[in-house]
């Protein structure tokens, strides 16, 4: 009954840490302070609670019960710069995009934590199991860049462009996070061969807004006069949320030919989140000579299904020295997936009579993935010295990328970890720092938007545990 309470407790205190990280973030490099700190190379050791999410087979080597604490904190950074950025008029690229200026442009920065708990039970000689409760996915930026134009040309006698008010601060955002309820379960078939399986009860949130430009039908822009475009192109904002619930699992092998030397198989199945929630889209007609400012549009109930990725992976530890551990490995995602996102509306929004919406589909296009990560472990004394690195590619393409989408392109991660156990506590701490290649988007697409690219992240990680 002890062991019983402390999980409802600990449950439903990161239930509440939880309802913090939908503001987005970046895409997460793993699970547990101390496999972070060895650069995510984890699948050959997986000697510790957090094994449930790089391989449950890790497991059924384990002699203690214990419960652990840990949370992720994230301050990411990412610029678009818009020079050059050109949409298209009658399928031909015109002029920079109405609204954005030939500058860079920041998002939004705020710090993002993303809580986790484990709790094992490895009494039994043979059959382990435990629970996690993690965040695998957290992927987001928020940017305030759309400029309201200020006045029409002197032609229209400079008058100003008046919009109703409520045009939304933040134009462009993305935000998906998934919450992970992780029953797991191990079983040491052999003195050193084990097999794990992992249970996934996953709690998605998804929160995708843009701006687009909709050209006056009775009143198009004249290509002969660039200054018409910045007024007659109106904006259209949309902004679709939804969250759901699905189910999946991940599967592990872990093989210890000889002391020294371990050898990790494991990946997940790919999932398939039914969501449900809103969507609000709206056109802004600024004020002319005979006509008010117009907002017209509405919002409806929409359904959609989230697609995320399966992977497969595999690690090798080695024992240099029974103070030093070296692990390496290789993991490949499959990011295709995620093609597209299909919104049904259950209420057409109608815009106006020549514009409705019944239905939208946001094109994604993401490719299949590569990482390599290395990692070691080195015992000074009483304290455990980590670091690690790794190379993981981008699975959005050019076609597709937005400044919404901040993983822009193959980034190299380099981490500093340290921890420590005072009896039956142990401390863990991980520092890293996350840089993305530049990224140019020169040709201009209905899917995706020109301009520069950058981003980079610092982050820390926590962890607190109790062996009984």
């Amino acid at each position: 009954m002890g062991i019983l309470k402390i999980i409802l407790m600990a449950t439903a205190l990161l239930s509440l840490c939880i309802g913090s990280l939908y503001a987005g973030g970046f895409a997460l490099s793993g699970v547990g302070s101390r496999a972070t700190a060895m650069g995510g190379a984890f699948r050959g050791l997986a000697d510790d609670a957090s094994a449930m999410y790089w391989n449950p087979a890790g497991l059924g080597f384990m002699e203690e019960m214990s419960i652990g604490l840990g949370g992720t904190f994230i301050l990411p950074s990412a610029e678009w710069n818009s020079k050059g950025t050109m949409f298209a008029y009658n399928g031909n690229p015109v002029q920079t995009m109405p609204g954005y200026a030939d500058k860079k442009y920041e998002a939004e920065k705020s710090l993002r934590s993303f809580p986790n708990l484990f709790i094992t039970m490895a009494k039994n000689p043979r059959l382990k199991y435990g629970l996690g409760v993690f965040v695998p996915y957290g992927l987001g930026t928020t940017w305030d860049a759309y400029e309201l134009p200020s006045n029409l040309p002197a032609t229209w006698g400079g008058s100003p462009l008046v919009y109703q008010a409520g045009f939304p601060k933040n134009e462009m955002l993305s935000s998906i996070a998934i919450v992970d309820i992780h029953p797991s379960v191990a079983y040491q078939i052999l003195p050193n061969l084990s097999a794990g399986l992992g249970i996934s009860v996953l709690y998605g949130s998804i929160d995708l807004a843009k701006v687009a430009f909709y050209p006056d039908p009775a009143n198009p822009p004249n290509p002969a006069n660039p200054l018409t475009y910045q007024y007659k192109y109106a904006p259209v904002t949309s902004d679709l949320s939804g969250t759901g619930i699905g189910y999946g699992a991940n599967f592990g092998l872990l093989f210890k030919p000889i002391e020294c030397l371990a050898l990790g198989l494991s990946g997940k199945i790919p999932t398939k989140l039914p969501m449900e929630g809103e969507a609000e889209v709206y056109l802004w007609k600024p004020q002319s000579a005979t006509l008010p400012a117009l907002k017209l549009g509405g919002k409806s109930d929409i359904d959609t299904d989230l697609n995320l990725p399966g992977d497969f992976g595999l690690g090798v530890s080695y024992k240099v020295m029974p103070n030093w551990i070296v692990n390496l490995d290789y993991t490949y995602t499959m990011w295709s997936t995620l093609e597209k996102v299909e919104v049904t509306m259950k209420d057409p929004i109608v815009i106006t009579s020549a514009m409705s919406i019944s239905e939208s589909v946001i094109d994604f296009k993401w490719e299949d993935t590569h990482r390599i990560s290395l990692g070691t472990e080195y015992k000074m004394c009483e304290n455990l010295l980590r670091a690690g690195f790794y190379m993981d590619q981008s699975p959005i393409p050019q076609e597709t990328q937005t400044p919404t989408l901040s993983d822009i392109s193959t980034k190299i991660s380099s981490n500093l970890g340290w921890g420590r156990s005072f009896g039956k506590i142990g401390v863990d701490a991980n520092f890293q720092y996350v840089m993305f290649g530049e990224k140019k988007v020169e040709t201009q697409t209905a899917t995706n938007v020109a301009g520069v690219y950058n981003a980079n992240s610092i982050s820390g990680n926590i962890g607190l545990s109790y062996k009984f």
